[in-house]
């Protein structure tokens, strides 16, 4: 499989790309990076000089539509494109390459990239969530039940039809999580991990897709992206807390996502205008419409 480096992206611009062999990340980063590899090449055709590209995590994505088309539709001289799911990474990458100008992220940055130049802003939270269809009659959880089912000992329903699980790759930032809640639930997870044919969602739109069609399944999602891309979803009360804003504002349920606008060193003006959009009380109602909360 063929993937990019930093170095070998930057060079795109130059016409030297010099392909770097090695091993494929489950969490799809050869993905990510043939996409930012297309953005820039897309870009040498031009643009207007107040539009810009933003993409990155999937949790976001779905919010970043409706603020886009909010903050366009009273700044008409700005257009703002929302790319495909590049995932935390790939949109850290993809903005330090400069292929988009404001990527974003649901972890924090790593000193690796914090060398590149790369600047964070977080800007919401969102609840972390075990989800399930909308047609499923599940409503609650107990994290020995995910104990339970991640190891393979509770393997149906109440009503007896089978459990699916969605997995996220090990190294996916979603999988991290998972395994925090509890020390039974992280030795769960790594023997489903371990199980032959375990089938792996590479991003937040790909879980989700299959917890929509795949009867009994369950696995990781984010209330952001739930209600903001108005899924066939539900989120599962969990320990007895209710996953709402207001319960993971407040404690109450103490699993989220923290969300954050990852730039280069400089920001275009379209960008900072577009930044302090969201962080305005127009753009708070939006978050707060779409499962979010800026703390």
């Amino acid at each position: 499989m063929v993937q990019y480096d930093i170095d070998t992206i930057r060079s795109v611009r130059g016409h030297s790309v010099r392909p770097v062999i090695e091993h494929r990340d489950p969490s799809g980063p050869g993905r990510a990076c043939a996409i930012v590899l297309a953005l820039l090449l897309g870009s040498a055709a031009g643009a207007a000089a107040e539009d810009f590209r933003t993409g990155g995590t999937g949790a976001a994505l779905g919010t970043m539509r409706l603020l886009a088309d909010e903050f366009t539709a009273n700044n008409p001289d700005i257009r703002i494109t929302t790319v495909p799911n590049l995932g935390s990474s790939g949109g850290i990458r993809a903005v330090v390459a400069g292929a988009i100008g404001l990527a974003v992220a649901s972890r924090p940055m790593n000193a690796s990239e914090r060398k590149l130049g790369a600047v964070e802003i977080e800007y919401a939270r969102t609840p972390f969530v075990f989800a399930v269809s909308a047609k499923s009659r599940v409503s609650s959880i107990t994290s020995g039940e995910l104990a339970d089912i991640y190891a393979g000992r509770m393997v149906t329903w109440a009503d007896g039809s089978p459990v699916r699980i969605v997995l996220r790759p090990a190294s996916d930032h979603d999988t991290q999580i998972v395994k925090s809640i509890s020390p039974e639930i992280r030795q769960g997870l790594l023997v489903a991990e371990a199980r032959p044919g375990v089938r792996f969602a590479v991003h937040d739109q790909d879980a989700a897709d299959d917890l929509e069609r795949i009867a009994g399944a369950i696995g990781p999602s984010s209330l952001a992206l739930i209600v903001s891309e108005k899924r066939g979803l539900k989120a599962l009360t969990l320990d007895g807390s209710d996953p709402t804003v207001t319960n993971a504002a407040s404690g109450a349920y103490p699993y989220y996502k923290n969300l954050f606008f990852v730039t280069g060193a400089k920001r275009s003006a379209a960008v900072e205008r577009f930044v302090a959009f969201v962080q305005s009380p127009a753009g708070r109602k939006i978050l707060a419409r779409n499962g979010q909360w800026i703390p």
